[in-house]
């Protein structure tokens, strides 16, 4: 006999309601029989009343036994069966794209979610994908921090607005505590450790990063604009958000070997040269010059000595 919680009778039930005749409690009692889930008429009648109130079922009270089915016009549980495989990328979708997915999409996936999380974390015969969520992470290069707090309705319109390339209203406050309200054309959503930026464009054609935790309101328009000619991936790799401009330097450092063994394994850039000096290693590379490549070099102390910075 299968041990189910209620959210996963549930789940199974709503799969045996049909969209064309109706379907008494005794059918679906019969029917978790069959799949080893045993349950009493008056169990399966409570919970049949749970459903009625939170989902579009329809209850024909005609007569005794009562009958199920879902409302015309409804999907009901339209959903593929998802296979071991695709419920573990999806509970990994849900993990680390919760934050950068429009709100709209994040909630039209709940049934998908709920699909795969009761495939892997229920089914006994897909333990090896559950296994697999314990076995994976992504670990911070960095002290990690925790995410910085964002109220859920600014998010929603925020996504809302970026989806839908609509004029986004935005009440804002900045890090020395200046308020201001404007109409700003939002480009794109970007993480950067444990806070999230909103890429705008203001009426004077500047781009400016607006931190989501500091938005004391925003309210996205019915006003669609035409996009800018804007390029995310260009826009990054100009290391905008590396506090720089975008202009590329050729790099020449030397560094002590324990501290830069990494960069021959991981380099700098495409064209990074190595050349191996004894005790030190004298590196050449293409960077965009920029405060964090300052502050990567700093943590390295007296282990890095700057050679040269030439400006391509």
């Amino acid at each position: 006999m299968k041990n189910f919680t209620g959210l996963q009778l549930q789940l199974e039930i709503l799969r045996f309601i049909p969209k064309t005749r109706f379907i008494t409690s005794d059918e679906i009692l019969q029917k978790l029989k069959d799949l080893g889930i045993q349950r009493d008429l008056r169990s399966i009648q409570r919970q049949m009343q749970k459903l009625c109130e939170q989902f579009d079922i329809e209850c024909d009270m005609r007569d005794r036994p009562y009958g199920y089915r879902w409302k015309p016009n409804t999907k009901g549980l339209d959903l593929p069966i998802l296979n071991e495989q695709q419920s573990l990328v999806l509970m990994l979708a849900k993990q680390y794209l919760k934050g950068i997915l429009p709100v709209s999409i994040m909630s039209s996936m709940d049934g998908f979610f709920q699909q795969a999380e009761y495939n892997l974390v229920y089914d006994s015969h897909k333990k090896s994908g559950a296994e697999w969520l314990d076995k994976v992470a992504i670990a911070p290069t960095s002290q990690p921090l925790l995410p910085a707090q964002i109220e859920h309705s600014i998010f929603r319109e925020i996504s809302i607005a970026l989806y839908n390339n609509c004029l986004l209203e935005v009440h804002y406050r900045n890090q020395s505590g200046v308020e201001h309200y404007a109409e700003v054309k939002s480009l794109a959503l970007v993480q950067q450790g444990a806070a999230q930026y909103l890429v705008v464009q203001y009426v004077d054609d500047k781009i400016r990063h607006l931190a989501l935790h500091r938005f004391i309101s925003a309210k996205a328009t019915t006003f669609v604009f035409k996009r800018p000619d804007f390029n995310l991936k260009h826009y990054l790799a100009e290391q905008h958000f590396g506090f720089g401009d975008g202009k590329k330097i050729r790099f020449t450092f030397r560094i002590a070997k324990p501290s830069g063994f990494h960069l021959t394994e991981t380099p700098l850039s495409a064209d990074q040269s190595i050349i191996d000096e004894g005790e030190t290693y004298l590196v050449k590379a293409t960077v965009v010059e920029s405060e964090m490549l300052n502050w990567w070099i700093a943590k390295f102390g007296d282990d890095l000595e700057e050679v040269s910075r030439e400006v391509i």
